[in-house]
């Protein structure tokens, strides 16, 4: 009985030193590891779960994300991830009409808890789902070029599957592909995305098509009594282009092609299909050119725009070779010595525009050997061409080097 007595007589103590205990051993946790409170830095995803077949979501979209914020210690906040942390919406057995729901949170990391959260809750508007088939119509904004018109204009593929509320099927007036013929003047395809119209033109959101874009083919042909023709230059003056040594190298126009129109049919029809520009002369040219010139068109055709066209020519010397011969010059040589050079002049091959090739006068080029510094005896130099023109270039000279004799007599006369 003592121990029992002992026991209730210090209940009161060791009630005490356990409280303590676990006091110390959770300042000691909380110190090792303390807990904090934060919001998550990126936005949490809200599922929408439980949808019951045949119903849509109208009306404004509920939102797609919300914030959350966490109380957790230190160590699993280094483990936190978008992936541990979810917000939720229950839509189980809901019929239409309008619902306030409560949003929840979903936490799959421990120990860790949800302080707050934000949306708190979410209004939805449910509606019955309905589909149909419609055909698409095709629609062209825009007026193509002065002189052309739309012929036809078809979607592929020509029918869509609509899905939406009822409501929103049952205004539907069309469903159109709307493309854009503006300034175009031949035919062409476009990818257009589908929208849907109300009986008063305005556009139906929330709909779904399959498919939501189409391809849509524009047809555009002249008008009567209009033609397109091509634009060909009349360029004149290459024959003295190239006897002066110039090439033509690129020729452009623009536009390249012309809408012209006449009063008389037959007119149209005797073109050949181009039309050419007023004569441009090159001759005299040397470098590129770009002139606006106007059309030489038959009696009783007009273009539809009378601004003319812009020709732009690509002009460049032709590159050539010529072999030339020059006295070799001495320079450099100590006054009262005499040189002797073996051979006394060189062939250069010289490399250029044939225009400064066929200009180059005596004193252009030039063939030097420097004796600076040398003494008296027999010499192998090599010789330094100078060509003025900076366009040319020279292969090595033949022969390679010179022999120089350098005496303190006078050579021989030839």
């Amino acid at each position: 009985m003592r121990p029992l007595r002992w026991l209730w007589g210090n209940l009161g103590s060791l009630l005490l030193a356990f409280t303590l205990a676990v006091a110390v051993w959770f300042v000691a946790v909380i110190s090792e590891d303390p807990t904090d409170t934060r919001e998550l830095p990126s936005p949490v995803a809200i599922d929408y779960l439980g949808l019951r077949q045949g119903l849509l979501i109208v009306g404004d979209p509920p939102p797609a994300t919300g914030r959350v914020t966490l109380r957790a210690p230190l160590s699993v906040w280094d483990l936190m991830s978008l992936d541990s942390v979810g917000l939720r919406v229950d839509l189980t057995g809901l019929e239409e009409g309008t619902h306030n729901l409560q949003v929840e949170p979903i936490l799959n990391l421990q120990p860790a808890r949800v302080e707050a959260h934000q949306p708190e809750s979410v209004t939805i508007t449910l509606e019955r789902a309905a589909t149909t088939s419609v055909d698409v119509e095709v629609v062209t904004l825009g007026e193509p070029q002065l002189g052309y018109r739309t012929s036809a204009a078809s979607a592929s593929p020509a029918r869509t599957i609509l899905l939406g509320a009822v409501s929103q099927v049952d205004q539907l007036a069309s469903v159109r592909a709307e493309v854009n013929v503006s300034d175009q003047r031949e035919d062409f395809e476009q990818e257009v995305t589908l929208v849907a119209l109300d009986g008063a033109g305005n556009r139906l959101l929330g709909l779904q098509f399959d498919p939501a874009r189409v391809l849509v083919t524009v047809q555009i042909e002249p008008r009567e009594r209009f033609q397109l023709v091509s634009v060909v230059p009349n360029l004149e003056g290459e024959e003295a282009l190239s006897e002066a040594g110039y090439r033509l190298t690129d020729v452009s126009v623009t536009p390249e092609v012309v809408t012209v129109f006449s009063a008389d049919p037959e007119a149209l029809e005797a073109l050949p299909g181009f039309v050419l520009t007023l004569p441009l002369d090159l001759s005299g040219a040397t470098g590129d050119l770009e002139r606006r010139l106007s059309l030489a068109l038959p009696a009783g055709i007009s273009p539809v725009e009378n601004q003319g066209v812009l020709v732009r020519v690509s002009i460049e010397p032709v590159v050539g070779t010529i072999t030339l011969s020059r006295v070799v010059e001495v320079r450099g040589l100590a006054v009262g010595l005499f040189a002797q050079l073996s051979p006394e002049a060189v062939d250069i091959i010289l490399t250029g525009p044939l225009p400064t090739l066929n200009s180059l006068q005596l004193e252009d080029v030039q063939v030097i050997v420097d004796l600076l510094d040398l003494g008296l005896g027999t010499h192998q130099i090599l010789p330094q061409v100078i060509i003025s023109p900076t366009d040319v270039e020279n292969e090595p000279v033949f022969p390679a080097t010179i022999q120089v004799t350098i005496s303190n007599t006078p050579p021989p006369s030839p």
